[in-house]
């Protein structure tokens, strides 16, 4: 029955006494008969007055014998947000009943985006009847990004321009920025006629941030040097604006909707990508409108294929595989061969990389060089003279993974010539022999001397996941560190046998393998209370009192708190993306730094904490976040350890042949 229990009507009373069906109830279950909107009807009012049972009632038959396409978004049409939410969270709806109304609202969904639906809608635009053209202002919105893909695409390929004006102004009104957005990925990379189209429709907007796409058609159909330098002159201002704000950008949380270019180049889709991705995207866009109007200027060259480069490593940290290489190379120049590329502008791009700390550029600069090379590239790419090549001096990145590609790139280029010599090869052997003991997990560099800690920190380092290494002064952490491992972190004492905390920072930060190691500088742990002095003051609390406190939730979200929990770090937070934060922001103690220069406000990973010594590996989940957040390239996997060192024992083994 669909009432609600009733109270006992005694003290004696065994059995409760149902009252009698809701008689609200029980119409709307009979008009959940009238049809597909009248159910939708009824299971929203249901849930309005939380009835679960009757909801669980109507819905369950559609689960075994489900409704049409079209009869299910009729229903799904008449629910609620609100309601649905609320629905799909009732424990007293059945997983059943839950299933059914998901697949209603994917039925509607489909019918919302389908194809056919949004062109007939399109067409109707340009209708001498007003009760057809508010039919498809209604399909057409309901539709969401799908719609706005469909004008957009219409607005390209239509001749008609009533047709072309009327899409482009129901496009605004949906999603005004989206829609802007879509046109402008369609003026960039679309086909020569849906180009344009699309800049023609640019053109009648009139808007300042459309005013570099016009400009790209303007260049393109002029020679003239005395104008088009002032032009190209704003278009490099824009490409190191975006480069910039990309290298700058925080690996946040979530995906944003962004526009791609379809199959045909005639149009978009919509797909999703991280906000920082999306940030090394619009730098790519700058540089590609610097491209196709043909800035060969060589210093707009290397930042274009450092933004083109960077986007590409950023999307795909795996990206540079012979395909990778050969569709990068053919894209940009044609039928030069990769020989004359890699001489040209290797070195170049490399070095503008490092001095901009973009590190999925650099990244993608050295997979490039790779390949069937003479051993004349090979001595160009490894010799400036007396001096370290920028290569060479890329061997000591900040960047784990930098440096290990470039003494990587080195075993590649010294493959042609085993006994090529070329300064600073001393430094690239030992970062060969320093990968070859890669360890299977990052390290962790403890500077303390008391054995009791030691032994503390040890066990917390195994529950985050890292190697612990000991160090029992600033002189033997600068030693360690200098072999330029894997270090994810260091901890220190407040106060090192050997130096001052800030002594130990000055020393860290000035060697470049430990400019963006992240630092944590702990205090003793807090005083615990006697248990007699716990027992007296839980004494004094009433029984809500304990109640409520054991339920109190900390800045983690977790009852009891999170620092007293004994667990292990997850493992996407040490080896790869991290998908939720619950912290929150914990300043720097400048007190115990001593000065402000240690604050450490730049947007790498090498952050600075003071925090009083963790009981577990939790209280280090905000620095390895917060690290994370300012990294562009993932930590380094199992299996990136294990190819690392096989080219490292591989190189070694060449170089030490008679």
């Amino acid at each position: 029955m669909h009432g609600i229990v009733a109270q006992e009507t005694g003290v004696d009373s065994e059995e409760s006494t149902p009252l009698p069906p809701d008689p609200a109830v029980e119409q709307l279950i009979l008009k959940a008969s009238g049809g597909p909107e009248a159910l939708g009807r009824s299971l929203d009012s249901l849930a309005r007055v939380r009835a679960w049972s009757a909801i669980d009632e109507l819905l369950q038959p559609l689960a075994s014998n489900a409704p049409a396409a079209d009869r299910a978004a009729r229903i799904a049409s008449q629910i609620s947000t609100d309601q649905r939410i609320r629905i799909s969270s009732a424990e007293d709806v059945s997983e059943e009943a839950k299933k059914a109304l998901d697949a209603i609202f994917d039925a509607r969904a489909t019918t919302l985006r389908d194809p056919n639906r949004l062109q007939a809608a399109i067409k109707q635009l340009t209708s001498s009847s007003d009760d057809e053209k508010l039919g498809a202002y209604r399909t057409l919105f309901r539709g969401g990004e799908y719609a706005s893909a469909a004008l957009i695409g219409d607005i390209v390929q239509t001749k008609d321009l009533d047709q072309r004006r009327e899409d482009l102004r129901v496009l605004l009104k949906i999603d005004r920025s989206a829609g802007i957005a879509g046109l402008r990925r369609v003026a960039l990379y679309g086909n020569d006629s849906a180009r344009s189209k699309a800049i023609d429709a640019l053109a009648m907007l009139g808007l300042d941030e459309v005013q570099v796409d016009l400009l790209v058609r303007r260049l393109e159909a002029t020679s003239d040097a005395a104008s088009r330098l002032p032009a190209l002159k704003i278009m490099r201002l824009a490409l190191k604006d975006a480069m910039d704000e990309a290298v700058a950008s925080q690996h946040d949380f979530g995906d944003v909707s962004v526009w791609a270019i379809n199959a045909k180049r005639d149009g978009v889709v919509p797909t999703q990508a991280a906000t920082w991705v999306v940030a090394f995207r619009n730098a790519a866009d700058a540089a590609s409108r610097l491209s196709r109007v043909g800035d060969d200027d060589p210093a707009s060259m290397v930042q274009q294929l450092t933004a083109q480069l960077a986007y590409r490593v950023a999307n795909d940290p795996d990206w540079g595989d012979a395909k990778n290489r050969d569709e990068f190379i053919n894209a940009f120049f044609g039928d030069a061969s990769s020989e004359d590329v890699l001489a040209a502008w290797a070195l170049p791009v490399l070095e503008n990389s490092v001095e901009l700390d973009n590190d999925p550029a650099a990244v993608g600069i050295l997979r490039l060089i790779d390949g069937e090379l003479s051993r004349g590239l090979s001595a160009s790419l490894l010799r400036q003279g007396a001096d370290a090549s920028v290569l060479v001096e890329t061997v000591d990145h900040p960047n784990a993974t930098v440096r290990y590609e470039a003494a990587a790139t080195i075993a590649r280029l010294m493959a042609a010539d085993p006994q090529l010599t070329f300064a600073g090869i001393s430094r690239v052997r030992d970062r060969w022999q320093q990968m070859a003991t890669l360890g299977p997990k990052g390290v962790a560099i403890i500077l303390e001397n008391r054995p009791e800690i030691i032994s503390a920190w040890q066990r917390i380092m195994a529950g985050a996941g890292f190697e612990p290494r000991i160090a029992d002064s600033v002189a033997a952490l600068e030693r360690r560190l200098s072999r330029g491992d894997d270090v994810r972190l260091i901890v220190s004492k407040q106060q090192p046998r050997d130096a001052s905390a800030i002594e130990m920072i000055d020393v860290v930060r000035r060697m470049r393998v430990g400019r963006d190691v992240p630092l944590l500088i702990y205090s003793p742990a807090p005083m615990v209370e006697t248990p007699e002095q716990l027992e007296e003051e839980i004494d004094q609390r009433t029984e809500s009192q304990k109640e409520f406190d054991a339920n109190l939730p900390d800045q983690f979200g977790v009852r009891g708190g999170i620092d007293s929990l004994d667990i292990e770090i997850e493992a996407s937070l040490i080896h790869g993306t991290v998908h939720r934060d619950w912290t929150k922001r914990r300043g720097l103690d400048l007190q115990l730094i001593g000065q402000t220069r240690w604050g450490d406000e730049s947007l790498r990973a090498g952050v600075i904490r003071s925090m009083p010594r963790p009981r577990s590996a939790a209280g280090l989940y905000e620095i390895l976040l917060d690290s994370r957040r300012r990294a562009h390239l993932p930590t380094l996997s199992p299996s990136d350890r294990v190819r690392y060192r096989m080219i490292a024992l591989d190189a070694i083994a060449m170089t030490t042949e008679e």
